[in-house]
């Protein structure tokens, strides 16, 4: 893999983890298109653990302030009344279904063969609810609304993320969109969510890496691998901003399900002309 490939994976990974545009499809179509190599689990993990900085850093006072609240809340033995002390807690009820599906299904659902025009259909499929709730649904609750329901049933949808070409977005905006939050909320939520779930997955693809070895991957430079880490660190600054500030213009999400449409038809399109 040249570096080329790595600042072009770095910056494609950084917007797409942060959009609901599923970073995992963009990795497995440049490959199948352009005839790249694919992403190696060590750059799969720094990027991962680049996301999971960017968005720590975006949010840095919320994250302050969730963490002091439910620290007093802790501390003091108190019950959480706040948005803030009782916000953690959602995040780690939604997290629960995830991990369970993930425990469970994971290997079963990686062991489908996902051939490039089979994920794409899931990559055209899993947008379209996203677009009817974003233009139906009533839209009338924010972040203070957030309870224990509703975190559940967002954590369920979460696990959508183990179907390829869905994303960890995807399935947190849908259903907070179906739950009628706003946008800003549904966006926010998912953001929270998004944090544990790159840092889990961080520490996963990135155990067995060497940082006294030659090379972090076959064919894969330490160049390549920090230069990759870097953009992708800034591109997801960019895409988690450039998302925030949309929905504060009041932009939709759903011109985001018809890129997912555009390009899912496109690499069907590709797919079967290359096996006539």
């Amino acid at each position: 893999m040249t570096t080329f490939h790595s600042v072009i994976y770095g910056i494609i990974y950084g917007f797409s983890q942060f959009l609901p545009i599923s970073a995992d499809a963009h990795a497995a179509f440049l490959p199948a298109l352009l005839g790249w190599p694919t992403l190696p689990v060590p750059l799969l993990g720094a990027l991962s653990l680049s996301g999971f900085l960017a968005l720590f850093i975006y949010f840095r006072h919320d994250w302050a302030s969730l963490i002091s609240s439910i620290l007093q809340v802790i501390i003091f033995r108190r019950r959480p009344t706040s948005i803030d002390e009782r916000l953690p807690i959602f995040i780690l009820l939604a997290c629960l279904p995830l991990v369970m599906a993930w425990y469970y299904l994971h290997d079963l659902i990686s062991g489908l063969p996902w051939t490039p025009t089979l994920l794409a259909l899931t990559f055209i499929a899993l947008g379209a609810p996203l677009w009817f709730l974003d233009s139906y649904s009533r839209k009338n609750k924010t972040m203070s609304d957030w309870n224990w329901t509703d975190s559940l049933l967002i954590g369920l949808a979460q696990t959508t993320m183990l179907i390829p070409g869905a994303g960890f977005q995807t399935g947190a905006m849908t259903a907070s969109l179906s739950r009628n939050y706003n946008r800003e909320a549904a966006a926010k939520f998912s953001f929270f969510l998004g944090l544990p779930i790159l840092g889990v997955l961080s520490i996963a693809q990135l155990r067995g890496l060497d940082l006294h070895a030659s090379v972090p991957a076959p064919d894969l430079s330490w160049t390549s691998f920090w230069i990759a880490s870097f953009v992708c660190f800034f591109s997801s600054l960019l895409a988690i901003g450039g998302l925030m500030k949309n929905i504060q213009r009041n932009k939709n999400f759903r011109q985001y399900s018809a890129y997912r449409l555009l390009l899912g038809v496109a690499v069907i399109g590709v797919t079967w002309y290359r096996s006539r």
